[in-house]
């Protein structure tokens, strides 16, 4: 199914890369920065999500992912699968076909939908194993730094981000300073590339690289 769905979009599609820009370019970061991000699912949200995450990967374990599930259109996600041994990760991109979160107007008074039985929009190429395993490392110390151990995901109105690290999670409101920054400019990288041609990922996969020097520079305190 993923093959397919990959094989028949064209790549460098316009409505990808400006979901791309949209995730890069977000509000500049306050004198102060912190998140409300918490560990775990925000309350009344778990079933939601995950029906979303199953959507995009099915049965595989990512080791790293981010869903997006917003107030209102369609929920997207970024997912990176690992090879076997030192083999090349895979990074997919999916957004559902339409919206999964909906309110069902029935005979019987109405209630919530999840629109589980879709074939999302997919994209995904191969990412070196190096590169996909520094980003992990990256955004798990990157979350563990400013996310406090004991707190929950709290109750969000609005957009709700999922993170999803090494086994553990983290969501929120969009993370918008910083680190967090970063990291969205990290995510808006990930989508175009799996959207680029072959001969161009060298290019985006540079980009990511220095993306990550400079979380890195961040959270060690050197950052200019």
């Amino acid at each position: 199914m993923i093959e397919r769905a990959a094989v028949s979009r064209q790549r460098g599609s316009a409505p990808l890369y400006g979901l791309a820009m949209a995730l890069a370019f977000v509000p500049a970061a306050h004198a102060a920065c912190t998140t409300e991000l918490g560990h775990g699912w925000p309350p009344a949200v778990g079933n939601y999500g995950q029906a979303v995450e199953t959507l995009f990967v099915g049965k595989a374990q990512p080791m790293l992912s981010l869903v997006t599930l917003p107030k209102g259109g369609v929920e997207t996600g970024v997912a990176l699968l690992p090879g076997t041994q030192d083999q090349a990760w895979t990074l997919r991109f999916s957004k559902a076909d339409k919206r999964v979160y909906t309110w069902n107007n029935s005979a019987r008074g109405g209630g919530v939908e999840l629109r589980v039985d879709q074939e999302p929009d997919q994209y995904q190429v191969a990412i070196p194993a190096a590169l996909a395993q520094r980003l992990v490392r990256s955004w798990r110390s990157a979350l563990d730094s400013g996310v406090p151990a004991e707190r929950k995901a709290p109750i969000t109105d609005g957009e709700v981000l999922s993170f999803q690290v090494d086994g553990e999670r983290y969501s929120g409101p969009r993370w918008e300073c910083g680190a967090g920054k970063l990291m969205m400019k990290q995510v808006a990288l990930l989508i175009e590339a799996s959207d680029t041609k072959e001969k161009k990922l060298d290019r985006r996969w540079q980009d990511l690289d220095e993306s990550l020097d400079e979380l890195q520079q961040l959270l060690a305190g050197t950052a200019g």
